[in-house]
């Protein structure tokens, strides 16, 4: 017998649903959304219980008594259900409920005896999230995603050992005193700006970050001063974003592998910090920067080859006035596709050098790129290096490539040598 119009109309369709499909519907909502479904009916009184990825938004709670009481209750009720992800944040707001709390290490620990395989933690960015290393013991955990979370040597450590299936870890925005990372199983790796909001540095004084990773396959480092890469086994490296503080190495002299450990690099991206303050010392500035880029060049010319290379971003570290340590990294680079090359302001005695620059010997400026496709400059209007940088290129280019420069600020683009207007 078909229903009647008014019983059609009031059948309650979701809850004949299955058990599955109504979790499906309930991992969309935060954990506390989904609990509240439990007074539907009686169908539904257990159901947010099976759901296995959680999502605890600390915002959403007005004290910080009623946040701990319901990560309680909700831990003493869920039972040992397994769980896929477990994600725990916070807003940066005024009167916004932190995450902090002697009971959350407790939470973190429920959700890996849990067979969590993703774990999420953001805390706002008035305080550090205090992590404890003693509950990183799980063969299933697989993703850990950090911010503003306070990372000892010793959770660092005890994480890679404790956690052998780990394949992605991020820090951002954290108060990382770690400075060796060593992991057989890491495939993924983002560590960037260890000390929040131009605040004091983690590290008083330089130390090598040592990255020991021989499966990982992309690698992200980013602001970290006073931490000078140090890549030791990386081979398997196919994307690359560094960019480098102005404060990473400690002397001229120093010798680390950065360039030479990324030898099966796809993907490169190489800058530095670029600082905007009109009120630093802009002599102590070049200093650091002098530097930064006689580390580098040291550090190239120990590679041979970067054979699976593609996609190359640099800044001009690589920039001589004869031109022949920026050859050198494109004669590395035979398959490379798409060249960036962000040039900075030239100005005082690096200026003068470059202007006054008489060839004794003409060097050697020969390379092949025969894939090369497009060549990208950003640089300053009326940059004199340009013109030397274009003609190098294309005199070596098998078929013309598509060369653009922008012109910072204003909008203009070289293309093939001359200026042009956007």
């Amino acid at each position: 017998m078909r229903p009647t119009v008014l019983e059609a109309s009031t059948y309650d369709f979701i809850s004949s649903l299955p058990d599955e499909s109504l979790q499906h519907i309930l991992s969309f909502m935060t954990t506390r959304e989904a609990i509240q479904t439990c007074v539907l009916s009686t169908r539904w009184r257990h159901i947010w219980k099976s759901v296995q990825r959680l999502k605890i938004k600390a915002s959403e709670f007005t004290s910080k008594m009623g946040f701990v009481n319901f990560m309680d209750n909700l831990v003493l009720h869920r039972g040992c259900v397994p769980l896929d992800s477990l994600c725990m944040n916070t807003l940066y707001q005024y009167g916004s409920v932190s995450l902090n709390h002697h009971n959350a290490n407790t939470w973190v620990g429920y959700a890996l005896r849990s067979n969590v395989r993703e774990l999420h933690i953001r805390e706002h960015y008035s305080e550090y999230f205090d992590l404890d290393h003693s509950s990183f013991k799980s063969s299933h955990l697989k993703i850990l995603r950090l911010c503003y979370v306070c990372i000892s040597d010793l959770f660092i450590e005890k994480l890679f050992s404790g956690c052998p299936a780990l394949q992605d870890l991020v820090m951002v925005d954290c108060c990382v005193y770690a400075t060796r990372f060593s992991s057989t199983s890491l495939k993924n790796l983002t560590f960037t700006s260890h000390s929040p909001d131009n605040g004091d540095s983690v590290h008083d004084d330089y130390k090598d970050l040592v990255i020991d990773t021989p499966s990982l396959v992309s690698l992200h480092l980013e602001y970290l001063p006073f931490l000078a890469p140090c890549l030791v086994n990386v081979s398997s490296v196919a994307k690359a974003y560094i960019r480098l503080d102005d404060m990473s190495f400690p002397c001229f002299d120093t010798k680390y592998n950065i360039l030479s450990g990324l030898s099966n690099v796809t993907k490169l991206k190489l800058l530095n910090e670029e600082y905007d303050d009109e009120d630093e010392d802009e002599d102590e500035d070049d200093s650091f920067r002098s530097r930064q880029n006689e580390v580098l060049k040291r550090d190239l010319w120990r590679c041979q080859s970067f054979n699976n290379l593609k996609k190359l971003s640099v800044y001009d570290w690589c920039v001589d006035v004869d031109l022949s340590v920026l050859i050198y990294l494109l004669r590395c680079s035979p398959i490379i596709e798409k060249f960036t090359l962000h040039l900075g302001m030239i100005e005082g005695l690096a200026w003068e050098q470059w202007m006054s620059y008489q060839q004794e010997e003409t060097p050697d400026l020969s390379f092949s790129c025969e894939r090369l496709k497009k060549v990208k400059i950003i640089c300053a209007q009326d940059d004199k290096r340009v013109p030397a940088i274009v003609n190098a290129i294309l005199a070596n280019a098998n078929s013309l490539p598509e060369i653009v420069g922008s012109a910072l600020g204003l909008g203009q683009m070289y293309e093939h040598g001359p200026l042009i207007s956007d």
